[in-house]
């Protein structure tokens, strides 16, 4: 049945109104996540620069990066690559190990082209308040042993906590945590070592 004329036009109107609202509110979503996109981008460059010293690269770390599959890891880890005038200098691994006790810890892993550790940082982890959280270098120095460590420094059996017999100083109640990310610098070295002009010379990936 056809309705009058005189109906339509707050049908109409009713329409136009929600066509108005759905574009403004596109508008405003898309806004959001371009901004929220480049707030998380801010933070990730900063996370990942401040890693390494700013004299050591002049490069944009977050465009030159590959992906870097991980022995027994679900996922792959992020190598960032640092070059200075175009020269190799060291890179910043963005690894998740899923061994912590309540989950995945989420790395960054400094290294230098020759395999050094420079520096570990915890990005994100689940674990127990006071005893596995303890790996923050917020709130504790036990990071602090792995800059200047390599495969060979200690040698492959030495890579565990000493609990397990290992040289890595294991925080009190904190066994798989230590374990965790200990096995998971080891392993991130491992792949560089592995392959160590290769990831230098693949192209960059770009998101």
């Amino acid at each position: 049945m056809r309705l009058p004329s005189k109906n339509l036009r707050p049908v109409l109107t009713l329409v136009v109104i929600g066509l108005v609202s759905a574009l403004t509110l596109a508008g405003l979503d898309q806004l959001t996540g371009e901004r929220i996109a480049k707030e998380q981008q801010t933070r990730a460059l900063s996370a990942v620069s401040g890693m390494l010293a700013d004299r050591d690269f002049d490069n944009n770390l977050l465009e030159d990066w590959i992906e870097l599959p991980i022995e027994g890891f679900e996922q792959p880890a992020t190598a960032y690559r640092a070059r200075l005038a175009g020269e190799p200098v060291a890179m910043v691994i963005d690894v998740t190990t899923p061994r912590g006790y309540s989950g995945d810890i989420r790395l960054l892993v400094a290294v230098d082209v020759d395999g050094t550790v420079r520096q570990v940082g915890v990005l994100e982890h689940r674990e127990t308040p006071g005893l596995g959280d303890r790996v923050e270098a917020r709130r504790s120095d036990w990071l602090e042993q792995f800059p200047g460590r390599s495969l060979r420094d200690p040698e492959p059996d030495g890579w565990a906590p000493d609990r397990r017999g290992g040289d890595f100083d294991t925080l009190t109640s904190a066994t798989i945590t230590v374990a965790a990310i200990v096995e998971a610098v080891k392993r991130t070295l491992q792949v560089i070592e592995a392959q160590p002009e290769n990831i230098f010379s693949q192209q960059a990936e770009h998101p």
